[in-house]
């Protein structure tokens, strides 16, 4: 088959015959090969994504933010609590409930657990101070690990004996040397705010804000020998909100900004963990879009007539030309 049997910018003249030409075949084999080409890329385009970034003020009515924590404290579960404080006056002592304390020996296997409510006149018991003694010779530790509910607005959660400042007091009067023994030391494995985001959901972005999940690294903390040590820790944590088109909701992460410091204490001194927080107003909003069905036929359509509009205008010129 020749050129002149692929020219589709012939002209039809019942008084010249068949006007098609080599030169016609020609440019017909190059509109095809230019058409193949920009379709193949306007349908990589189609098929592709399009990641929209967006900065907001944060309009979101959730009053809420999960807390999620997992830290082994080198001190008994007996004496220590996590308590609350934030802004709009909420002060909430030793919480519990979701929010778990497993008591682990030096080594930290697991010990048994005691349910309180076999013992209901333990507390303030001289048993109860006995056990506490115990627990603290022993280098009994506890872990920490759940999670809890705070404001969307500035405050802290600590880890301290003020949920048991009266049970403190009388191991300081009872034994000096065991109240010199008792020393925050910690590890931090997790420290997550908001609700969990299965991994499946963030496969369709990149890796760089997949790891917004585990932006916390995990921190070790131990005084020298000889001294007990006050920890602070702040906390800026700017909402990152994924927008899935599929559910039609948003899945919120938090990326953090991290600072601490560290205060000496003297061993007849009581010290503390404060995690010291603030939630931005302002939100990282990520979307991913895709191409309209009806723009992609636009496009085809367009790429289809204007190569072979343009070839053929071309072909007019050289036929007068020649």
């Amino acid at each position: 088959m020749g050129l002149r049997q692929l020219d589709f910018f012939r002209k039809l003249n019942t008084d010249i015959g068949d006007t098609s030409s080599a030169l016609g075949g020609f440019l017909t084999t190059i509109a095809f090969a230019l058409v193949t080409i920009l379709t193949m890329n306007e349908c990589r385009l189609f098929f592709s994504t399009e990641l929209n970034y967006q900065t907001v003020i944060d309009n979101d009515t959730e009053q809420f933010i999960k807390v999620h924590l997992d830290m082994i404290v080198g001190a008994p579960c007996m004496v220590l609590s996590l308590d609350q404080q934030d802004e709009v006056g909420v002060h909430v002592m030793d919480v519990s409930g979701t929010l778990k304390k497993i008591s682990l020996d030096k080594d930290r296997h697991v010990l048994p657990s005691i349910d309180s409510n076999e013992r209901p006149n333990y507390e303030g018991s001289e048993q109860e101070l006995l056990d506490a003694i115990e627990a603290i010779n022993q280098g009994e530790q506890c872990q920490l690990k759940g999670f809890f509910q705070v404001n969307k607005v500035p405050g802290n959660f600590h880890v301290s004996y003020h949920a048991h400042h009266y049970l403190l007091q009388r191991i300081h009067q009872r034994d000096l040397s065991v109240f010199r023994k008792m020393k925050l030391d910690h590890s931090i494995y997790e420290l997550r705010f908001g609700e969990i985001t299965t991994t499946s959901k963030m496969r369709k972005y990149s890796k760089s804000l997949q790891k917004f999940q585990n932006s916390w690294k995990q921190i070790v903390k131990s005084a020298p020998e000889g001294e007990k040590q006050d920890y602070e820790y702040y906390i800026d944590a700017l909402p990152v909100r994924f927008y899935d088109e599929n559910e039609r909701n948003y899945q919120t992460l938090y990326k953090y900004s991290i600072n601490e410091a560290q205060m000496p204490r003297t061993f007849t001194e009581i010290d503390s963990i404060y995690f010291k927080y603030q939630i931005s107003p302002v939100n990282m909003v990520y979307s991913i879009q895709k191409k309209s069905v009806y723009h992609f036929i636009v496009q085809l359509l367009a790429i289809i007539g204007g190569v072979f509009a343009v070839i053929g205008i071309l072909n007019s010129i050289v036929q007068k030309a020649i």
